[in-house]
């Protein structure tokens, strides 16, 4: 499982991001807000002293002394402290400005009449914001940075204990196999959307396992009703075999012979794929030899009457580590096929580095059925089968990890190589 785009990395991710998001709010919040309080607080300042200047003004028409010794009376904005003066070049108005070498002021229009006064306070030294703003942002920060751990720590908390039965059914899933596939579990599931998932899988467990205990069934019952009768056919055509008949009858028997073989090989192959001993079982030393020896002699008939000269150039202690069971299937796919499609010339079996070459002087390829030889149903116009062959041979050479590939050999004819991982015993002897 990737944890990093696993729900539970992404569920912590959203409670991050949106503590992240709230303590930015929090803090900016904070600095705000304080300043308006400062703010607040030297805006009633001069609210006082414009207050108590126009009581005075009224009582006495002249200004008064300003109840505070940072407060400051002008009549003109050209008479402000000149910092302050070149930022209220024309009409003064009241608000804050920044002064130079750290001088603050806030300014405030009194209303006497017909000629204003204007009230100037400069606050430098009764900020309290401003002196204390690195503090304050340290403390924010720390304080994010704590929100952060504490929501990761809760946010991980709760995304392990939501995504847990989560984890726990895909690895239940995972570790299923087609002849142990799970069943019941769905009750060890709370009682969500996690529960439904896994009540909807039990049910599909439960169809998968009927559905392949039939198919089961199906293979162990082709395997006794289809090999049985080939047996009677292969045993009552040798039998009449050893009997003097006619050559037309012979080739008769011939070719049912061969039909039985073929058949026989092909229900083989496919009851080795419908079964997963095949791709269960594990990879052994195999002498080479005798299988292709094997082969060669089981579909001998196949040459009968044809002037074909076949070489097996595999060394003796030619060994491989492989599927004993399909590389026999597969060298007696191959097998058959070079010896039904060839009328004359020569046959070759022999040792590529690591591959098995099966190379006949047949034919060779059709041009139309390169792209699609192992397809379901691709066949050449001479052939006398339905084309499930090669098909099957790739498939089940896919299943066990040895690779079955087929071109056209350059001096006319068909060039079929069984390749699988690891060295062979020996060599091609001839190049």
């Amino acid at each position: 499982m990737k944890t990093g785009h696993s729900l539970r990395s992404r569920m912590m991710l959203a409670f991050a991001l949106f503590a992240l998001a709230t303590a930015v709010c929090f803090s900016v919040f904070s600095v705000l807000f304080v300043y308006s309080v400062e703010d607040s607080f030297f805006d009633k300042l001069l609210r006082q002293e414009a207050a108590h200047q126009q009581r005075h003004w009224q009582a006495s028409g002249k200004l008064a002394a300003p109840l505070r010794e940072n407060v400051s009376v002008y009549r003109r904005p050209d008479t402000f402290p000149a910092d302050l003066a070149r930022q209220l070049a024309g009409p003064a108005r009241s608000g804050e400005f920044f002064g130079e070498q750290g001088r603050h002021y806030h300014v405030r229009k009194v209303d006497l009449g017909a000629d204003p006064a204007y009230l100037v306070a400069e606050v430098s030294r009764d900020l309290v914001v401003r002196p204390r703003l690195p503090f304050l942002l340290g403390f924010l920060g720390v304080s994010t940075l704590a929100i952060l751990v504490v929501t990761l720590a809760v946010g991980y908390w709760l995304a392990r204990r939501a995504t847990a039965p989560l984890t726990r059914l895909a690895l239940l899933v995972a570790a299923a196999q087609p002849g142990r596939l799970p069943q019941r579990f769905a009750q060890d599931f709370p009682d969500n959307e996690i529960g439904a998932l896994a009540r909807k899988l039990d049910e599909a467990m439960a169809r998968i396992a009927a559905f392949i205990e039939r198919e089961q069934q199906f293979t162990r019952d082709a395997s006794h009703e289809l090999r049985t009768p080939l047996a009677v056919i292969e045993g009552a055509a040798q039998l009449l075999a050893q009997q003097p008949m006619p050559a037309q009858a012979a080739d008769q028997l011939q070719r049912v012979r061969g039909a039985a073989a073929h058949m026989a090989q092909t229900v083989a192959t496919l009851l080795s794929l419908a079964r997963e001993e095949l791709g269960a079982s594990v990879a052994e030393p195999v002498a080479l030899l005798p299988l292709v020896e094997s082969a060669v002699v089981q579909f001998a008939h196949l040459l009968d009457g044809k002037a074909v000269e076949v070489s097996v150039e595999v060394a003796p202690g030619t060994v491989v580590e492989s599927h004993r069971a399909a590389l026999a299937i597969l060298l007696s796919n191959l097998v058959s096929n070079a010896f039904g499609h060839t009328g004359q010339g020569e046959i070759r079996i022999y040792m590529d580095g690591a591959s098995l070459v099966v190379a006949d002087s047949g034919p060779g390829i059709a041009p139309a059925l390169r792209e699609r030889l192992f397809e379901v149903g691709a066949k050449g116009e001479a052939s006398a089968g339905v084309g499930l062959g090669l098909s099957i041979a790739r498939r089940l050479g896919a299943r066990v990890g040895i690779d079955v590939a087929i071109d056209s050999a350059a001096g006319g004819g068909t060039r079929a190589r069984l390749s699988w991982p690891g060295p062979a015993g020996s060599g091609d002897p001839m190049g």
